[in-house]
C-alpha cells in the first residue's frame, strides 16, 4: 500500500513568552507526524469494487455470461420483499433464467452506490445501493476469494 508521509514544520522563531518564562527553554518544539494511506490501484478494496461493479452493471444490462465471471460458484440471492416476506433462494440457475427478458438498463443510469465494508483474508463485504426509474434497492454482498479472484458469493436485498 503507498503512503504519503506529511510533516509539518515551522521555521519562525517564537518570541512571545507565557507567565514569564522563556519558549526555548526546555528544548526544540516537536511537531506531529501525519501518516495518510491511499489505495493503491488494484488493491483488494479496487477490486472488489469491480466485482461488485461488473456484477451489478451486467445484471442490469441482461449480461449473465458477463456477469457469472464475477459470481461464485456457491452463489446465492435472497431478498426481503415489501411486504416483508422473504424471496425463495436462488442460484445461478434461477438469476439466469430471472433476468431473460428484462428491462436493460445503462450504466450510467443505474445510480450504483458502491461501499465496501470489510476486507478480512478471503471473505470481504460490500453493501450496495442500485436501481433506476424510482425502483432503488440495498443489497448485502458477501465476496470470497477463488482463484485469487474476488467473486460475489452471497446476496441478501430489500428495497429501499
Amino acid at each position: 500500500m503507498k503512503s504519503l508521509v506529511i510533516a509539518l514544520a515551522l521555521s519562525a522563531s517564537f518570541s512571545a513568552t507565557a507567565n514569564g518564562t522563556n519558549p526555548n527553554e526546555g528544548g526544540p518544539t516537536k511537531l506531529p507526524i501525519y501518516t495518510i494511506s491511499f489505495e493503491e490501484e488494484g488493491g483488494p478494496n479496487s477490486e472488489v469494487e469491480t466485482s461488485v461493479r461488473t456484477y451489478i452493471e451486467n445484471f442490469h444490462e441482461g449480461d449473465f455470461e458477463e456477469m457469472r465471471e464475477v459470481l461464485s460458484n456457491n452463489f446465492t440471492n435472497q431478498g426481503l420483499n415489501r411486504d416483508g416476506s422473504l424471496t425463495p433462494v436462488q442460484k445461478l440457475d434461477d438469476i439466469q433464467g430471472l433476468m431473460v427478458g428484462q428491462e436493460v438498463v445503462a450504466p450510467d443510469a443505474q445510480n450504483n452506490e458502491i461501499t465496501i465494508t470489510a476486507i478480512n483474508g478471503e471473505v470481504a463485504s460490500a453493501e450496495l445501493i442500485t436501481g433506476a426509474n424510482g425502483q432503488r434497492w440495498k443489497e448485502h454482498i458477501t465476496l470470497v476469494r477463488e482463484n485469487g479472484n474476488w467473486k460475489v458469493d452471497k446476496v441478501f436485498w430489500s428495497f429501499l
